[in-house]
């Protein structure tokens, strides 16, 4: 299989001030750290509990032999997202050193639909399924739309019918104290606090400024750059479009990280800007970012379903995947804006995302060869 990616890596300086904030835990870390043989019983054999590596809670797992095989940690101490019923959901994770999820279970939880509804047995379900699957992975949680892509990179978990709020926020504590426990211990290197724009600040700013400044990133690739991409394999001549018109843009893409007001209103009708500012409201942990895409290939395919993860962008920070997800504005875009389809994705700052360090965003170029069954590449 053969993917053509491109990345856009975001200036490391803002021109807006960031404030540094630390998201407040639902409850003190300390009270959610269980025992060593407390944490015993939830991992599995043959594996066992080495030393104590913090405070938080973290332990070494070591294997029969006695060797160091991976850490053993529950959430709250890393990640302490409020549940459904206000509460955070504990879970106990068990990562071998290659960040491969060796068990995820539940250790307590408040969530009413398990408690009273329809019992234990299908959360439990729903967290087996990380075993065997990766924390550098990037995963949502659904069954795709459209049927499987075998060329998409989305590793999709089976969620809970009539329990998606409490198996999304389950998943994304999962995943924000893993990649926590991953930088620390296996990049060793503590994340900075995360930043978020001061509202109360104010500038002019035009689109013309954004560019100038690089808060507006731009890529532009020609049908005959991706067909130069793909030479040498089997897809080569799998497009006959870009055959056709090899000047043609296959990718006129636009980047804007817009939650600054001054940025905002450079790149944003004021429609688009009150549908941020509410949904800011209920969520005021996300973060929003602009994509415009002009030429043929689009920010997402044909089949996408809106306010799901994209299909055909993903993004990474530090090596980790960053959980984007479509907000689901209608966007309408302020004038000198560079027309094109527009989409704002959002992510959550409390997931490991800081926007004021670079990222990469990473386009995927798909192609089909073969007509019955077509190979994806």
């Amino acid at each position: 299989m053969r993917r053509a990616t491109f990345h856009i890596l975001r200036p490391m300086a803002m021109i807006l001030r960031l404030i540094i904030f630390a998201v407040l835990l639902a409850l003190p870390a300390r009270a959610q750290v269980l025992t060593p043989e407390e944490m015993l019983a939830y991992v599995p054999p043959p594996f066992g509990l080495g030393e104590a590596l913090n405070d938080k809670g973290l332990y070494r797992v070591v294997n029969s032999g006695g060797a160091p095989a991976g850490y053993a940690f529950t959430t709250p101490p890393y990640a302490a997202l409020p549940g459904f019923a206000g509460a955070p959901i504990n879970t106990l994770v068990v990562l071998n050193r290659a960040g491969t999820f060796v068990s995820v279970r539940v250790v307590q939880h408040n969530e009413p639909i398990f408690i009273s509804g329809m019992g234990e047995g299908p959360f439990r379900e729903f967290f087996e399924q990380y075993a065997g699957k990766s924390i550098w992975s990037r995963m949502s949680i659904g069954t795709p739309y459209g049927g499987a892509d075998a060329g998409a990179s989305l590793v999709q978990l089976d969620g809970v019918t009539k329990a998606t709020a409490s198996v999304r926020i389950a998943h994304a504590s999962i995943m924000a104290a893993a990649h926590s426990v991953a930088r620390e211990h296996m990049q060793g290197r503590i994340a900075a606090p995360a930043a978020r724009p001061d509202f109360e600040y104010d500038e002019a700013l035009s689109w013309a400024d954004l560019v100038e400044q690089g808060l507006a990133r731009h890529l532009r690739i020609t049908n005959a750059e991706i067909d130069a991409m793909f030479q040498g394999t089997r897809w080569a001549y799998s497009d006959p479009d870009a055959q056709a018109d090899p000047e043609g843009l296959y990718l006129d893409l636009w980047l804007v990280d817009v939650p600054p007001p001054a940025i905002a209103r450079a790149a944003l009708d004021q429609s688009t800007i009150d549908q941020m500012t509410r949904f800011r409201g209920v969520a005021p942990t996300d973060e929003f970012l602009l994509l415009m895409d002009a030429g043929r290939h689009g920010p997402v395919s044909d089949t996408f379903v809106r306010n799901t993860s994209p299909d055909q962008v993903k993004a990474e920070q530090g090596g980790f995947p960053i959980a984007l997800r479509d907000a689901d504005f209608l966007v309408d875009l302020a004038p000198d804006v560079p027309e094109g389809t527009a989409m704002i994705l959002r992510t959550d700052r409390r997931l490991g995302f800081n926007p004021a360090e670079p990222f990469t965003l990473i386009v995927e170029a798909v192609r089909e060869h073969g007509f019955i069954t077509p190979e994806i590449g």
